[in-house]
């Protein structure tokens, strides 16, 4: 999941970049971009302890100094996890999102997209709870009617016993000699 993800990261920072005004060079979108590729390079190198490991330092410094860029790269580890925590990445990218006045272009970019992946991830989680959740509620629906056809034809078998027994011994009491006569039965 992480190597698939790698491509796209690294076009949605260099797309942030884009929306980057054109400023002199000492602008900080490209050192920001730069920082982001870093960190991601970095971080899909990691396993998947190290990998938490850096979600909870850079959580940490954006909690200490409300610091966006590090609350960009919290969720870009999150997002890279094996099981993405999607309700801690939203938490993380949201504040960077609506933050007064806006956040650098390189990061709000980031976020944005981070927020997208993790909304969409969200989204076919729920859908596929809802798909499990019909498709256990039309396996007990077939089971229930697949015992009720059996019962039924249970019911058909014994029916049909019966029912040949009766012309059997319909039959043996045709055959039996006097049967016409009705003075001749035996009482």
């Amino acid at each position: 999941m992480r190597r698939a993800l790698l491509p796209v990261l690294l076009a949605a920072t260099i797309a942030g970049c884009a929306l980057a005004p054109s400023t002199p060079p000492a602008a900080r979108a490209p050192a920001t971009a730069e920082r982001l590729l870093a960190s991601l390079a970095r971080m899909t190198t990691m396993d998947e302890l190290a990998l938490a490991a850096e979600a909870a330092r850079a959580r940490e410094a954006a909690e200490r100094g409300s610091d966006p860029f590090a609350s960009v790269e919290a969720a870009l580890a999150l997002s890279l996890a094996a099981t993405p925590d999607d309700a801690q990445i939203l938490d993380l990218v949201a504040p960077v999102l609506a933050a007064q006045p806006p956040a650098d272009p390189g990061i709000r970019a980031m976020a944005g997209f981070l927020q997208a992946i993790a909304s969409d991830r969200r989204k076919l989680r729920d859908s596929l709870a809802t798909a499990g959740a019909k498709s256990r509620h039309y396996r007990q629906e077939a089971q229930s009617l697949r015992l009720r056809a059996e019962a039924q034809q249970e019911r058909a078998d014994r029916l049909q016993l019966k029912l040949e027994a009766l012309t059997n011994l319909e039959k043996s009491l045709a055959n039996r000699p006097n049967a016409d006569d009705p003075d001749r039965r035996p009482r």
